[in-house]
């Protein structure tokens, strides 16, 4: 080997931990994949929604999107979709709670669809406790439930660990939740010979809000899904995080691709039989 080819080899190399260092210091690259673009909002199905415009605690504007219940509301929750596209493309995993009597809050994270700002870790922790926020100061006498799939079942975790207000929050579901985020980032990295390298580097990512270190603290009833079959988030991910979780808790396994859990209606009768178990409590206050 020459010694130019030598020096373009080793260039080429510091160049690709430079910037796989800078992906890793910024999460976004490896983390987050926001579309903009809403293909369909939920009157396309025929449902009522509401268009939300609030803040996160730095000021971020965000847009997300408020599904009344049909009939009695027997509860709310707050919606946190994946690592992909936004929530005009998640609302399919959810239209069937609307029906079974539940409100619904599509929490829109700041650079998905029309919200603003940089979708990072830990800035986006703030757009979760902004939807709870928005959700608990309009929420009357019904239980308050987190459900968190992919990416947004894992920032759950923290999210509601560092919550000011968590003691109001009713419960926790997640599907198929992942418990480290270096660890997974690198797993993601690891599949592609293009992509290989960078897996890496992805293991500097800051394990501070691993959901494995903070499940401890959820001190609410839990119930957890993931599939054997999913090629995208692991199987002992979720299982590793189950085992760190207090009680109360539910683990089931179930079948078919990533985050199509509740294409099945047996795991929707799960997911109702779950909820309907929630205490009534008193009207939220601050």
């Amino acid at each position: 080997m020459s010694c130019i080819t030598k020096l373009v080899c080793k260039v080429t190399l510091i160049l690709v931990v430079v910037l796989s260092l800078q992906a890793c210091t910024s999460m976004t690259s490896l983390m987050f994949w926001p579309l903009e673009s809403y293909p369909a909002d939920p009157s396309y199905f025929g449902l009522e929604f509401e268009v939300v415009e609030h803040q996160a605690a730095d000021e971020t504007q965000l847009v997300s999107w408020w599904l009344p219940a049909q009939g009695r509301a027997k509860g709310s929750i707050l919606v946190l979709h994946g690592n992909a596209q936004n929530i005009s493309y998640h609302q399919m995993s959810v239209h069937w709670l609307v029906k079974a009597g539940y409100n619904v809050f599509l929490l829109g994270y700041r650079e998905y669809g029309q919200s603003q700002g940089e979708a990072i870790i830990p800035d986006i922790f703030m757009d979760v406790h902004a939807g709870l926020d928005w959700i608990l100061d309009h929420q009357q006498k019904a239980p308050v439930v987190i459900l968190g799939q992919s990416m947004g079942a894992s920032l759950s975790v923290y999210g509601l660990a560092s919550y000011p207000r968590k003691h109001l929050v009713d419960g926790v579901i997640l599907d198929a939740a992942f418990s480290s985020y270096p660890d997974i980032a690198a797993q993601a990295m690891s599949r592609n010979w293009v992509s290989w390298i960078f897996q890496f580097p992805a293991y500097a990512i800051t394990r501070d809000y691993d959901p494995i270190e903070w499940v401890h603290q959820l001190n609410v009833p839990l119930l957890m899904f993931h599939s054997p079959d999913d090629e995208t988030v692991p199987y002992d991910q979720g299982q590793k995080l189950f085992i760190a979780a207090p009680e109360p808790k539910q683990w089931v396994s179930t079948h078919g691709k990533h985050i199509a859990t509740f294409s099945y209606p047996e795991w929707r009768d799960v997911t109702l039989k779950f909820l309907g178990n929630l205490p009534l409590k008193p009207v939220n206050t601050p």
